[in-house]
This record gives structure tokens, C-alpha cells and sequence, in this order.
């Protein structure tokens, strides 16, 4: 009984009309569009770009779109110019039917849709271009403050105009079962800036002095790393320089020897003065005697 149905059901030449042109109406609509592959794509902020669309060179393109999401990027009709406006740090090469794009910044970051259309052909061709960009943190900078007595140091790693979002990490001989001995991290934060969508990334640590000075350390965010830095260095008591006390030793002994030297002279024209009075007064007392005879 259902298989008559079914041979009354195909034998009917309307119903099977329908089904045909239903059959065929499902299939152009899934072959009107062909998509390719996804392409993926990395850039860096200020840097450029090309997005190389998939054509097929042995044919004639009828209209080329590029376009993110609904705003149209570039693009190009073979017999008529563009009317809608194109990105400004953008440019068409027909020939290789691709789009260079100039001053990357983040907000460029997106998946990007090739829209192609040939002249012997209906058929929409669409690909995807996803591409990220990418920015380099500065090198972190690093800055140490410790306490008076030397017990513990604070040390911030900093680093700025990143993307994207990276943690600071601190890097060192320190196992996993030292490191709570000997640093605890104060804070941490990753901060975007609104304007240009970058991450500025820092870390505070404290280090514990009391196992004494520790060396080979440094921070890193991303692919960058900071100098090889040392903290809790021992307390050095102040050096006095032996010139200086050479110095203090010496200007005793020449003071002494000034004053042993100022007396002796002082002393040497006291007697000279005393001589030389007595001198005169006996050579005067000559002269008024042979005066009177």
C-alpha cells in the first residue's frame, strides 16, 4: 500500500514539478554564495597591513567589496566609480584585488569580509580576513624602596602600551616553595587606556630580607623583560676614606709645630729688643760724660 502511494505520488507530473523547482530553488540558493576558508591575520599598532582577498585571476571582477561587519571599508566596480566613502588609511590594489591598510591601531582589530562578483557569473564570492593587532609593552622599569633597617624592600615593575591584556611576572632563582618566603605581592593591576584601548601592566612585591640579599631577579610582561636587578643588599657600614684620616692626623701635628715655632720666634725678638735697649742707653750715657769734661 505505501510503496503505490509513493509510485502515484512521483507519477504525478505536478507534484513532481514542484518538488523539482523545490529541489532547485534550494540548491541555487546555497550555490549563489561560495565562501572560502577563514584567513587570519596579524598586525601591530602604527604598522600596516595588506589584506590579499582570494580572486581567480583568469576571470573578470564585476564589483569587489571590503567590508567589517555592515561599514564599508574599500573597494571597486569594474565600469563605475565608488560613491560611498572609504577609509582614509586605505587603498585598493585592483590587480591584486586587495586592500592595504595604513596606521594600525587597536579598534582596527576585527574580522573583515571580501565581497567578489565576476562577469560570467551571478554568484556572490565571499572569504574572511580576521585580524588582530597586536602592541608591545615597554620594557618594565623597575623601582626599590626598604625599610631603614633593611628587614624587607618594596619593588614595583611597571611597563605601559601594551595589548593585549598581560599580567607582570616575576622571574628569579626562586622555587615555588621559597617564593612565599620570600616576596608577597602587594598588588597587581593591568589599566587599558580609554583613548588608545592599550594596557598599562605593574606589579608591587615585598621582599623579605631576612635570608639576605637575593640577585638574578627580574619582571616581564608579554615578550619583554626588564634589567636583572638585586635586592636586600647587606647594610655596609660607611667607609672612612683613609686620606681623610691621614688628613686629621697630620693637621695636629702642623698646628703643634706652628705654635712650638711662633713662641720660639716671639721669644727671640724679646730678647733682641732688650739687648739693643741696653745698648743705647750705655752709648748715650758716654756721650753726655765727655760732653761736661
Amino acid at each position: 500500500m505505501a510503496s503505490s502511494c509513493n509510485r502515484q505520488y512521483f507519477l504525478n507530473p505536478r507534484l513532481s514539478l514542484r518538488l523539482v523547482t523545490l529541489l532547485w530553488t534550494v540548491t541555487w540558493t546555497v550555490s549563489a554564495t561560495e565562501r572560502a576558508a577563514d584567513i587570519y591575520l596579524r598586525g601591530e599598532v602604527g604598522g600596516n597591513v595588506t589584506f590579499h582577498c582570494p580572486v581567480d585571476k583568469t576571470r573578470t571582477v564585476t564589483f569587489f567589496y571590503f567590508q567589517i561587519q555592515d561599514e564599508f571599508v574599500n573597494g571597486y566596480y569594474r565600469t563605475k566609480d565608488i560613491v560611498r566613502s572609504v577609509w582614509e588609511n586605505t587603498r585598493v590594489d585592483r590587480d591584486e584585488t586587495a586592500v592595504h591598510m595604513y596606521g594600525l591601531n587597536i579598534s582596527h582589530s576585527g574580522k573583515y569580509e571580501c565581497i567578489i562578483q565576476y562577469v560570467d557569473s551571478p554568484r556572490i564570492n565571499e572569504a574572511f580576513i580576521e585580524l588582530s593587532v597586536t602592541a608591545n609593552y615597554s620594557k618594565p622599569t623597575v623601582t626599590t624602596f626598604c625599610d631603614g633597617e633593611n628587614l624587607s624592600c618594596l619593588v614595583t615593575c611597571s611597563s605601559h602600551g601594551g595589548y593585549p591584556k598581560a599580567k607582570m611576572i616575576w622571574n628569579g632563582p626562586m622555587s615555588e616553595n621559597t617564593t612565599n618566603h620570600m616576596l608577597t605581592i602587594v598588588n597587581s593591576s593591568e589599566v587599558p587606556n580609554p583613548v588608545t584601548m592599550m594596557f598599562n601592566s605593574s606589579s608591587t612585591a615585598n621582599f623579605n630580607c631576612s635570608n639576605g640579599q637575593q640577585t638574578g631577579l627580574s619582571c616581564s610582561v608579554g615578550d619583554v623583560t626588564s634589567d636583572v636587578f638585586s635586592v636586600c643588599a647587606p647594610k655596609v657600614p660607611p667607609v672612612v676614606s683613609s686620606v681623610i684620616v691621614g688628613f686629621a692626623c697630620v693637621v695636629p701635628f702642623v698646628l703643634l709645630l706652628g705654635l712650638l715655632l711662633y713662641c720660639k720666634c716671639k721669644k727671640r725678638h724679646r730678647g733682641e729688643a732688650t739687648l739693643n735697649g741696653k745698648t743705647v742707653n750705655g752709648g748715650d750715657e758716654e756721650a753726655i760724660g765727655l760732653s761736661a769734661i
